[in-house]
């Protein structure tokens, strides 16, 4: 089975940390075929760092989607799908989409990645754990959920296009979309926890903090999260910051979707999908304790 793959990111205003980003994929054990990063309308100095690099490295790419407004979900994943159509015509198997703000710390990480898809021909996404460092120091993300991927992930190429890569949304949560059909169609997903996705910008924090939490309550809401699932899991991360209000927040911003009438924004096959798939691990969780994924 051939290791080449493509990589894509949608950058805006990622200034402070693209470069960094870009040294630790550079020094990647397996480089991509092409990186295909699209400056999303930055109004730093992020394009001119991305080109500085690209006439060093010349598999970096970097196109301009012009001003899209402000920094959203849903204008990033038209981004990665605007990246995808520039390098399809390329022979790869593989496709990595990786933030601006995140990288993989181990130089071989997207060579394990690829090993892990080729002892198993129905992976069709894998990923590493985040990491985060709210008080300075590297730490494993809370969220992170050895049954879903998060951050720098790679699909199988067949997969990508099967689900028909990201569907931009409004209140986040493409990923979890991508994942959610992937597995609808019989795709596996693996999470690997040895290996490290460094994010340099804390989760939820474009737009501040508790909008960011709200939003993420919003989001859930408009996958038709079942309710018990959706206390227990805010309540498992009670003790994340902002701790207590930041839970309370979250299960907000659902409870306000749901009391404002508003129905799921998935078909509702997929909906019935979700719960079916949230009921079971409701059921791990009593069998094993609350805390554990």
């Amino acid at each position: 089975m051939s290791n080449r793959y493509v990589l894509l990111t949608a950058a805006k205003d990622e200034e402070v940390c693209i470069a960094e980003v870009i040294q630790l994929v550079v020094r990647q054990t397996v480089l991509p075929l092409a990186w295909i990063i699209i400056d999303d309308g930055s109004s730093d100095q992020t394009a001119k760092i991305i080109e500085r690099f690209a006439a060093e490295y010349p598999f970096i790419q970097c196109h301009s989607a012009g001003s899209r407004g402000g920094r959203n979900f849903g204008s990033q994943y038209k981004a990665i799908q605007a990246a995808y159509e520039l390098a399809k015509s390329l022979e790869f198997e593989f496709v990595a989409v990786q933030d601006a703000d995140q990288a993989p710390e181990q130089a071989d990480y997207y060579e394990s990645l690829l090993r892990e898809f080729q002892r198993n021909s129905r992976l069709g996404m894998a990923s590493g754990f985040v990491y985060e460092r709210p008080h300075g120091v590297w730490e494993c993300r809370q969220e992170n959920s050895k049954d879903s991927t998060a951050g720098s992930t790679m699909f199988r190429r067949t997969c990508f296009e099967q689900i028909g890569g990201y569907t931009p949304l409004t209140y986040g949560g493409s990923d979890w979309l991508a994942q959610l059909d992937a597995r609808i169609l019989g795709w596996e997903i693996l999470t690997r926890p040895d290996l490290h996705i460094l994010h340099y910008r804390p989760t939820s924090s474009a737009g501040g903090i508790w909008h960011g939490r709200f939003r993420e309550g919003l989001m859930d809401a408009t996958f038709g999260s079942h309710p018990a699932f959706e206390f227990l899991k805010c309540c498992r991360r009670i003790a994340k910051q902002p701790f207590l209000l930041g839970s309370f927040v979250r299960f907000g911003g659902y409870l306000w979707w749901n009391l404002t009438r508003r129905k799921p924004l998935l078909p509702p096959e997929k909906v019935a999908f979700l719960r079916k798939e949230q009921l079971a691990k409701l059921r791990r969780w009593a069998g094993s304790g609350i805390g554990q994924s």
